[in-house]
């Protein structure tokens, strides 16, 4: 019996940790695709974290903060060294999101909370790495907003400014709901007992 028990329970961390593989490279992927639908759907956000997020709330702060550093090393090699930069951000990202909801259980309250807090986060520091980096250019799209307020009177820290906090707040408010719905399908057709998350039926 008790050996029976035992392969049952390795059985079921094998499981647990080829699950958690191909989770991982689903996200990164979903971040690779997100950076990719930025110019085709012309909007000033970034959705290069919605994966690292979904891995963040699904197994925890350490595996979103991977997920979150390997994104940006695979975005700076293959799409745009300017992506090294900005990993200390998405590192944030997925340490905080993990963190939120390892802590506090995964509903509507708490996901537009969280989005909140790390808009702010993710803004306050990618704002100063664009800033100085970069002198305020942080993507096409993004720059429109920051041009259209230099011309507008405003200086260039303070347009940049005023465009992070926007392009960080709508960015993290399109992620999270994106993974909010992703999760509520998963629960649909999976056991949630194998993740992280703190999950309410009622949302």
């Amino acid at each position: 019996m008790d050996d029976r028990l035992r392969d049952l329970q390795n059985e079921r961390k094998n499981y647990k940790k080829v699950l958690y593989r191909y989770l991982i490279i689903l996200s990164i992927g979903i971040n690779i695709i997100g950076v990719e639908l930025v110019p085709i759907l012309n909007i000033p956000t970034f959705l290069n974290a919605i994966g690292t997020i979904l891995a963040g709330v699904l197994m925890g702060p350490f595996i979103g903060t991977l997920v979150g550093f390997l994104t940006s090393i695979i975005l700076g090699f293959f799409i745009d060294p300017g992506y090294f930069y900005f990993t200390f951000v998405s590192i944030l990202v997925g340490f905080i999101a993990g963190y939120i909801f390892k802590e506090y259980p995964f509903n509507i309250k708490t996901v537009i909370s969280a989005s909140i807090f790390i808009s702010v986060i993710t803004a306050i520091v990618g704002n100063t790495i664009s800033y100085m980096a970069f002198g305020g250019v942080a993507g096409d799209q993004i720059d429109k907003i920051t041009h259209i307020l230099i011309e507008s009177g405003f200086n260039i820290f303070l347009a940049v400014n005023i465009t992070g906090f926007f392009a960080n707040f709508l960015d993290k408010l399109l992620s999270f709901a994106l993974v909010f719905l992703v999760i509520i399908i998963m629960d649909s057709q999976m056991d949630m007992q194998d993740f992280q998350i703190r999950w309410k039926s009622k949302l």
